[in-house]
Protein backbone atom coordinates (compact mmCIF):
# COMPACT_ATOMS: atom_id res chain seq x y z
CA UNK A 1 0.00 0.00 0.00
CA UNK A 2 2.86 2.41 0.68
CA UNK A 3 3.96 2.20 -2.95
CA UNK A 4 0.51 3.24 -4.17
CA UNK A 5 0.36 6.09 -1.69
CA UNK A 6 3.83 7.27 -2.68
CA UNK A 7 2.87 7.26 -6.37
CA UNK A 8 -0.41 9.08 -5.67
CA UNK A 9 1.37 11.72 -3.61
CA UNK A 10 4.16 12.11 -6.20
CA UNK A 11 1.77 13.01 -9.01
CA UNK A 12 0.27 15.94 -7.10
CA UNK A 13 2.54 18.81 -8.09
CA UNK A 14 0.54 21.60 -6.48
CA UNK A 15 2.52 23.64 -3.90
CA UNK A 16 0.41 22.35 -1.01
CA UNK A 17 1.64 18.81 -1.84
CA UNK A 18 5.34 19.66 -1.40
CA UNK A 19 6.89 17.26 1.09
CA UNK A 20 8.44 20.15 3.00
CA UNK A 21 4.89 21.34 3.76
CA UNK A 22 3.74 18.18 5.52
CA UNK A 23 2.47 19.60 8.81
CA UNK A 24 3.93 18.53 12.12
CA UNK A 25 1.55 15.95 13.60
CA UNK A 26 2.93 16.76 17.07
CA UNK A 27 2.10 13.20 18.03
CA UNK A 28 2.40 12.43 21.73
CA UNK A 29 3.21 8.78 21.05
CA UNK A 30 7.02 8.72 20.55
CA UNK A 31 6.94 5.56 18.42
CA UNK A 32 4.27 6.87 16.08
CA UNK A 33 5.97 10.28 15.91
CA UNK A 34 9.31 8.64 15.00
CA UNK A 35 7.57 6.53 12.36
CA UNK A 36 5.84 9.55 10.79
CA UNK A 37 9.04 11.62 10.74
CA UNK A 38 10.98 8.74 9.19
CA UNK A 39 8.27 8.19 6.59
CA UNK A 40 8.36 11.86 5.57
CA UNK A 41 12.16 11.76 5.19
CA UNK A 42 12.14 8.44 3.34
CA UNK A 43 9.54 9.80 0.95
CA UNK A 44 11.86 12.74 0.17
CA UNK A 45 14.62 10.33 -0.84
CA UNK A 46 12.21 8.28 -2.97
CA UNK A 47 10.81 11.38 -4.69
CA UNK A 48 14.29 12.75 -5.41
CA UNK A 49 15.26 9.34 -6.83
CA UNK A 50 12.30 9.54 -9.23
CA UNK A 51 13.17 13.13 -10.13
CA UNK A 52 16.78 12.13 -10.88
CA UNK A 53 15.44 9.49 -13.28
CA UNK A 54 13.64 12.27 -15.17
CA UNK A 55 10.17 11.63 -13.81
CA UNK A 56 8.38 14.83 -12.94
CA UNK A 57 5.59 15.42 -10.49
CA UNK A 58 3.39 16.86 -13.26
CA UNK A 59 3.42 13.39 -14.91
CA UNK A 60 5.92 14.32 -17.62
CA UNK A 61 9.30 12.80 -18.38
CA UNK A 62 12.49 14.83 -18.76
CA UNK A 63 14.60 13.01 -21.37
CA UNK A 64 17.38 15.60 -21.53
CA UNK A 65 20.95 14.87 -20.52
CA UNK A 66 20.47 17.17 -17.52
CA UNK A 67 17.43 15.28 -16.19
CA UNK A 68 19.29 14.16 -13.07
CA UNK A 69 19.89 17.77 -11.98
CA UNK A 70 17.20 19.71 -13.88
CA UNK A 71 14.73 19.92 -11.00
CA UNK A 72 14.22 21.40 -7.56
CA UNK A 73 14.90 18.64 -5.04
CA UNK A 74 12.29 17.80 -2.46
CA UNK A 75 13.13 18.64 1.16
CA UNK A 76 11.94 17.10 4.39
CA UNK A 77 9.69 19.14 6.65
CA UNK A 78 11.74 20.96 9.30
CA UNK A 79 9.88 19.32 12.20
CA UNK A 80 11.45 15.94 11.40
CA UNK A 81 14.80 17.20 12.71
CA UNK A 82 13.52 17.35 16.29
CA UNK A 83 12.20 13.76 16.36
CA UNK A 84 14.57 11.37 18.09
CA UNK A 85 14.90 7.58 18.05
CA UNK A 86 12.50 5.21 19.76
CA UNK A 87 13.66 3.76 23.05
CA UNK A 88 13.62 0.08 22.07
CA UNK A 89 14.34 -1.39 18.63
CA UNK A 90 11.28 -1.82 16.43
CA UNK A 91 11.26 -4.04 13.34
CA UNK A 92 8.81 -4.14 10.44
CA UNK A 93 9.46 -7.06 8.15
CA UNK A 94 7.42 -9.78 6.51
CA UNK A 95 9.67 -12.61 7.65
CA UNK A 96 12.79 -13.11 9.73
CA UNK A 97 14.21 -15.35 7.02
CA UNK A 98 13.99 -12.73 4.26
CA UNK A 99 16.78 -10.14 4.50
CA UNK A 100 15.70 -6.54 4.00
CA UNK A 101 17.66 -3.43 3.12
CA UNK A 102 16.76 -1.11 5.97
CA UNK A 103 15.73 2.43 5.16
CA UNK A 104 18.28 4.86 6.64
CA UNK A 105 15.88 7.41 8.15
CA UNK A 106 13.98 4.71 10.01
CA UNK A 107 17.22 3.06 11.10
CA UNK A 108 18.45 6.36 12.58
CA UNK A 109 15.38 6.24 14.82
CA UNK A 110 15.95 2.63 15.90
CA UNK A 111 13.31 1.27 13.50
CA UNK A 112 14.07 -1.44 10.94
CA UNK A 113 11.89 -0.91 7.89
CA UNK A 114 12.44 -2.12 4.32
CA UNK A 115 12.80 0.68 1.77
CA UNK A 116 11.72 -0.97 -1.48
CA UNK A 117 8.06 -0.08 -1.14
CA UNK A 118 8.73 3.59 -1.87
CA UNK A 119 10.92 3.00 -4.92
CA UNK A 120 8.45 2.08 -7.62
CA UNK A 121 8.08 3.48 -11.12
Amino acid sequence: MMGYECTYFFHHCEPRWLLSRIPDPEDEDPVRYAFLASMAEARVDAFNWRLELGMRRNNTLDKTEKRSTNFTPERAPSWTLKVGPVERPLAFSESDSVPVTPEQHFLERNITMPNGYLYTV
